[in-house]
């Protein structure tokens, strides 16, 4: 009998605008409704009812095709009783607000959301979250020692709870944070907690010089966000930048190698090159094609990076994709 399993699904409670789900997928990935405080074990739950599926042999729908699914080498029962110890989380991810002080012409919400920018401090559009962290932690379904926390959704900088989070799961010894922003706000939390903590900072700057980074990011802000990877690169802490190609503004070797002259210039030895998914331009017959010059720009990518000593990282998605030719074949 063939038994599946996911590390991911054992794991992950990723809080999204709506839904929460089991894995690192949005809108597609096995889900619940978001519970309020009193019903967070039905988090738990519904994950440990999906495993048992799976123990017998059973994909979930929103499982199918996924490249994380994997058959058990040496299938055996993981037993999950109804009186089994519910399987604690280790990776959080935060993301269930889209408020954001750019507008990034990539931007799967501005399509989904109507997303406007906005400047100052607020609350998420869709619940609170501290409570929901507050109540998992008194019910000890949180992995202490072994959380991973992942802020992401639109910027972290005007969320209004974003502090309030960050301090919550240091006061429990976090493991790892790692918060995505576009670093147009410098965070003077992160100054408090790197010696709390293994910090990871991942800035999407998609550009290397200002006139780029405005026509993607629709704000003139580019002097700001070098200014807090200065600081930021000062600080004992994981920097990232991530440039995203674009068709028809940054997909290009001139402007990937400015982006990589500026990773140089301050001293950041760590890079993510991604695919802008959201191109309704390739899109055809449903399947979102990958134009035969990516691929070079992706080899000429690596190899400016090793040249010039930077860590030139690709995710596990980004190669499937690359690989297959396309996102939906």
């Amino acid at each position: 009998m063939k038994r599946y399993y996911c590390k991911r699904l054992n794991e992950t409670l990723n809080f999204d605008a709506l839904k929460v789900f089991y894995c690192c997928a949005t809108r597609t990935g096995p889900s619940i409704d978001v519970p309020s405080p009193k019903n967070v074990s039905n988090l738990i739950k519904k994950r440990n009812s999906l495993i048992k599926m799976m123990d017998r042999g059973v994909i979930p729908k929103e499982c199918e095709g996924c490249f994380d699914l994997k058959e058990q080498e040496n299938p055996k029962p993981l037993l999950l009783s109804f009186f089994s110890k519910p399987s604690k989380s280790n990776l959080i991810i935060v993301k269930h607000f889209k408020q954001c002080d750019c507008s990034c012409i990539y931007c799967c919400e501005q399509y989904l959301s109507g997303r406007k920018i906005v400047l100052k401090p607020k609350k998420s559009d869709y619940y609170d979250l501290l409570p929901i962290i507050k109540e998992l932690y008194k019910k000890d379904i949180i992995d202490k020692k072994e959380l991973d926390v992942h802020f992401q959704g639109g910027n972290v900088s005007v969320l209004e709870e974003f502090e309030d989070l960050v301090n919550i799961f240091i006061k429990n010894g976090v493991k790892r944070i790692e918060i995505a922003t576009n670093g147009i706000k410098y965070l003077p939390i992160i100054e408090n907690i790197v010696d709390k903590t293994f910090v990871d900072i991942n800035v999407s700057i998609d550009s290397g010089c200002r006139e780029t980074f405005k026509a993607i990011k629709t704000v003139d802000k580019f002097d700001d966000v070098v200014e807090n990877l200065k600081k930021y690169s000062k600080l004992p802490l994981l920097l990232r930048l991530k440039y995203i190609l674009v068709r028809g503004v940054n997909d290009n070797q001139e402007e990937i190698s400015k982006y990589i002259n500026l990773m140089k210039s301050i001293g950041i030895n760590n890079s993510e090159l991604m695919i802008d998914q959201c191109d309704s331009e390739f899109i055809q017959g449903n399947e979102f094609k990958i134009p035969d010059y990516y691929y070079k720009l992706f080899k000429f990518y690596k190899e400016e990076c090793i040249q010039n000593n930077i860590e030139p990282h690709v995710w596990e998605y980004v190669d499937k994709i690359l690989e297959k030719g396309s996102f939906f074949k």
